[in-house]
């Protein structure tokens, strides 16, 4: 058994501060953690926003987020790629690919601003549909991050659209089973999650940052009775598109769980 700790920084919380933005930021939170736990020898620092962040990981080699709102502001963002330069590894989870909306000028809409943080994380988020059941298929199954998943699975969840940002991702997870809101060419001006092909979407990627690395899964969605801010899902779903009250979604699902077991240890040193 080793004597020295593997140092991690947790970053769960929504905004504005305190607040949960739609998600039940305690439960993930806690499912993070045990997950950690599986690890004795991990030693894990938590915050809510990545305020002071330099601070928190410049002795860590993992940091994991799941956040819905908050996001690092330039300075934070450079402090965490030169963090990933020299060796740290960052899994991200669901809302981390968010960050600013702003209004659009004589519109009800709103539409993400993309900043220096999702250059860093790799990805950028445009929106999503409701919450709906959907087929995610692996891309790479020999990658250790979806060792032990099936070719292909269903879940429900939010159905994240991201753009992938860089050409030298790997992507590992997508779906075909989006359709995309005719808002989204109205506020983007295109559909930017659409990969080469024009059929699928990522849902998941590992990309290689100096030393070190980011991976990001879209999966995630979970709220309780009193952080839903959903109003309506998928048929799929639900037949009368009424929103469960406590919903988990993946969280419950075996290949979530081993996604998260799998990135734990890409972070850990447990899986290379």
């Amino acid at each position: 058994m080793s004597t020295t700790p593997i140092r991690a920084h947790v970053i769960v919380g929504g905004f504005p501060v305190g607040q949960h933005a739609g998600h039940d930021m305690d439960f993930a939170s806690m499912r993070i953690l045990q997950a950690l736990q599986e690890n004795e020898d991990v030693h894990t620092t938590v915050g809510n926003d990545f305020t002071d962040c330099d601070k928190w990981i410049r002795d860590c080699q993992f940091l994991i987020t799941y956040v819905a709102g908050p996001f690092a502001d330039d300075e934070q963002t450079a402090n965490i790629k030169n963090w990933m330069n020299q060796g740290g590894r960052w899994l991200a989870f669901h809302g981390s690919s968010g960050g600013k909306a702003v209004r659009i000028k004589g519109s009800p809409m709103r539409r993400w601003v993309k900043t220096a943080y999702h250059e860093a994380l790799g990805s950028f988020f445009l929106t999503h549909p409701p919450i709906r059941e959907f087929t995610v298929k692996v891309s790479e199954e020999e990658h250790p991050l979806t060792a032990g998943l099936p070719a292909s699975y269903q879940t429900q969840d939010e159905p994240y659209m991201i753009e992938v940002m860089h050409e030298d991702t790997q992507v590992l997870l997508t779906t075909s089973d989006i359709k995309a809101p005719a808002y989204v060419a109205e506020i983007y001006g295109e559909d930017s999650s659409l990969l080469p092909d024009g059929k699928n979407r990522a849902l998941g990627y590992v990309r290689q940052v100096g030393q070190g690395a980011v991976a990001y899964f879209a999966a995630g969605h979970c709220h309780s009775p009193t952080t839903n801010v959903q109003v309506t899902v998928h048929t799929s779903v639900d037949p009368d598109r009424s929103v469960p009250l406590n919903f988990r979604g993946p969280w419950d699902t075996a290949p979530f769980q081993q996604l998260l077991k799998n990135g734990v240890a890409w972070g850990t040193g447990g899986l290379d």
